[in-house]
């Protein structure tokens, strides 16, 4: 198939139904979006996540599905702009972040994770 061979009304017509399927699927993002937009331009937090006629919120995640606030689940194809290829909540990274929460989260210092991290990046790359 060449791009001459793609019929443009057909293309308009599958968009706008899915978009129209989207839309009914989505009514607690549209009430959580007139909410939002009243404290946040657009109703998000990045330019990135505007949609029309209103944003999906994200629930939760779990590999590589996300569930919406309207229990939807989807795949996702995002991943944190490509950086994710882990998927959400792996079990290893989970078992990571809470044996060192449990020790406190931020510092601003130096911490001794700094050079195996750095080691590892280092014999990666």
């Amino acid at each position: 198939m060449t791009f001459a061979s793609i019929d443009p009304a057909r293309v308009k017509e599958l968009t706008e139904r899915e978009s129209a399927r989207l839309d009914e699927s989505t009514s607690k993002s549209k009430a959580f979006y007139e909410r939002a937009r009243r404290c946040l331009p657009g109703g998000v937090a990045s330019s990135y996540q505007l949609r029309d006629p209103w944003p999906i919120y994200i629930d939760r995640g779990e590999g590589c599905r996300v569930w919406d606030i309207d229990g939807n689940e989807r795949y996702d194809f995002h991943n944190g702009f490509g950086s994710m290829v882990q998927g959400h909540a792996h079990p290893a990274i989970a078992r990571a972040l809470a044996a060192r929460f449990a020790r406190g989260s931020h510092f601003g210092c130096a911490v001794e994770e700094i050079a195996p991290v750095a080691e590892e990046l280092a014999r990666r790359f």
